[in-house]
């Protein structure tokens, strides 16, 4: 991977909302992150359709969707159960990499949309809430 190609993603990646990229071949590794402080920036919508469910939390990349951390021993939490802004609610696994899927307002999460384990696409909804 040139510069050409790492600014060609650059602007893919901003083109289409995306925050964050991972990049493994053999022993290169490359990690790009789009914004200021794209690690708390909401993700932009994949489509205007995807707005017309505010009731629901999406997903913030592509990946396998989990309810609990990898390393906690214990079940997953079950719903219906409140939760902060700024909860942790899953995680999105990608590679070795998690992503904190975040509650974006003081809510109940009602159900899950996608079961634990599922693959996810980005902007995905996985959660139910309600007030």
């Amino acid at each position: 991977m040139n510069s050409n190609d790492i600014q060609s993603v650059i602007a893919l990646m901003e083109r289409h909302g995306v925050a964050t990229f991972d990049y493994e071949h053999g022993t290169t590794q490359l990690h790009l992150t789009v914004g200021a402080d794209a690690q708390d920036a909401a993700p932009a919508s994949p489509d205007p359709a995807a707005m017309a469910d505010p009731e629901t939390i999406r997903s913030p990349g592509v990946g396998i969707v989990l309810y609990a951390h990898p390393a906690n021993a214990g079940p997953v939490p079950a719903l219906p159960r409140k939760a902060a802004k700024g909860e942790v609610v899953a995680y999105i696994k990608t590679g070795l990499t998690l992503r904190a899927v975040l509650a974006t307002k003081d809510c109940r999460l009602q159900r899950a949309l996608v079961a634990d384990g599922t693959g996810v696409g980005y902007g995905e909804a996985l959660l139910e809430v309600a007030p």
